[in-house]
């Protein structure tokens, strides 16, 4: 089950214009989308004015240029493709938070791919969305762009022909652009209300990964961490001193994504050392098993997205074995059926 708001492929694109106004001599672009991202005819819209023409390619036709824009995790990844007059098949890609962001640049670098005294060159480097090249600069922006370039071996008639049907045939599916697994490290800060008569610090140093499953569980996240938590509570013989020091698995099977949000229900276990102790006359030192099942509520925003995040959780954990001070017969406090923390924290993603 999937909750994330995660685009279905779609084929846009599909509107031509009108004989009369469409140059049959320009060159043809498939342009294929996610449905957020801008549709064939926004994008042809949005070529240089001083580009040559350029129109939107039906079936049947030679493909000169395919554009694809997928969203993915809060990500639009953007590809440019030619045939270049050389045989040198090129790829553009360019990635960004935003589809209108990306949508722009490869426009911008298919007009400038379609400028006269670019005919027969090879593609131009795409240029961030928020950047333009300076005029006589000779040089382009960096952005976080990649290329594959090879110069095919001569074929025989035969494979030239194959080659030539299958470039000519843009109806069949495209490729997805699978999402990658993420690891990221983090630490959290919270207090704990339940376990003393006072709220105890607790802090949290954790590892997450993301293993982007296709199908079954896609949003999974898992984690591992070491959690901590020490205080004293005032008693009627003075302070206690508290501690609990454990290892804590989690699993968050779903997410609900929107831009920079991500929202997880997670379900975890605390396992490690509880204990207490006191000092003066009535001195004691007990140590004990820590374990107890926990449930969070955890809420990231993006402060750079994919790279840095803020995060907020709240949950609940449910000890196992309840803890009871003494003092002789008299009892001091005991552990509460259910503990309950709130804290902030930040992660980032790991290259």
């Amino acid at each position: 089950m999937r909750f994330r708001n995660f685009p279905r492929w779609v084929a846009l694109s599909l509107t031509f214009a009108a004989p009369v106004i469409a140059d049959p001599q320009a060159p043809a672009v498939w342009y294929r989308a996610s449905e957020a991202c801008p549709n064939g005819t926004q994008f042809i819209d949005k070529l240089a004015e001083n580009a040559r023409q350029a129109r939107l390619a039906q079936a049947g036709d030679h493909i000169d240029f395919v554009v694809t824009l997928v969203t993915d995790r809060n990500e639009t990844v953007g590809r440019l493709e030619r045939q270049t007059d050389s045989g040198v098949v090129a790829i553009r890609e360019l990635r960004d938070e935003t589809c209108a962001q990306v949508a722009d640049a490869l426009a911008l670098s298919l007009g400038l791919a379609l400028t006269p005294e670019q005919s027969n060159a090879a593609p131009v480097a795409l240029v961030s969305p928020t950047q333009t090249p300076s005029e006589g600069s000779g040089t382009t922006p960096n952005v976080a762009t990649s290329e594959t370039a090879a110069r095919p071996a001569p074929a025989s008639p035969e494979t030239a022909a194959s080659a030539t049907t299958a470039a000519t045939q843009p109806n069949s599916a495209p490729a997805r652009l699978e999402p990658s697994p993420e690891w990221s490290v983090g630490a959290d800060f919270a207090a704990m209300i339940g376990i003393t008569t006072h709220p105890l610090p607790r802090a949290e140093v954790f590892l997450d990964f993301k293993p982007a499953l296709r199908g079954f569980l896609p949003n999974l996240s898992l984690r591992g961490s070491v959690v901590g938590s020490m205080g004293s509570s005032e008693t009627a013989v003075g302070p206690v001193q508290r501690w609990i020091l454990a290892g804590r698995a989690e699993a968050c099977p779903v997410a609900w994504a929107e831009g920079r949000f991500d929202l997880r229900p997670c379900a975890g276990f605390e396992l490690g050392v509880d204990s207490a102790s006191t000092d003066g006359d009535g001195a004691l030192n007990d140590h004990g098993v820590w374990a107890a099942p926990a449930a969070q509520l955890r809420l990231a925003f993006a402060l750079q997205p994919r790279v840095v995040w803020l995060e907020a959780a709240g949950g609940a954990l449910i000890p196992l074995i309840r803890k009871e001070i003494f003092s002789g017969s008299q009892s001091l406090y005991r552990d509460a059926p259910a503990i309950f923390h709130a804290g902030l924290g930040i992660s980032i993603r790991l290259p």
